[in-house]
């Protein structure tokens, strides 16, 4: 697949922190850009759990310069108010993590598949996540 990455190595945002390189191995998928950059780090909580998808993408930004990327949780629509509950928890709020529901996921495969839509870019792939962090009013 032409648009896959073969080799982690081959991503400089990565491969140039090697405590990133290492992280990133575990992560279930990253979307890569431009070669610059990183608009989304994903983990699909299907067998294990949302705490240990939240603690690999912890150790992957913080293996990392800041910069801005969106980490995210894919999940079944019934693990929703734990998706929110663990992520507003102290040590991964900084990671604002979003949500992205399997019900979401269908929706937009759907979608693409239907019209044909190729090059989903990141402010429409917004539209099917939700913010997880709880902001005080």
């Amino acid at each position: 697949m032409e648009t896959v990455v073969s080799s982690l190595r081959n991503e400089k945002i990565i491969s140039s922190f090697e405590e990133a390189y290492h992280a990133a191995q575990l992560i279930d998928c990253i979307w890569f850009k431009n070669g610059k950059l990183m608009p989304a780090v994903m983990e699909v909580e299907h067998s294990t759990g949302v705490t240990s998808g939240l603690n690999r993408m912890m150790r992957l930004k913080d293996a990392l310069p800041p910069f801005l990327t969106r980490y995210v949780i894919v999940a079944p629509d019934e693990l929703r108010e734990k998706v929110f509950r663990v992520a507003n928890e102290e040590q991964f709020k900084d990671l604002d993590t979003r949500y992205f529901p399997y019900s979401a996921v269908d929706e937009l495969y759907a979608l693409c598949q239907r019209r044909k839509i190729r090059g989903v870019t990141e402010e429409f792939l917004d539209c099917y996540m939700e913010p997880t962090l709880q902001r005080l009013a």
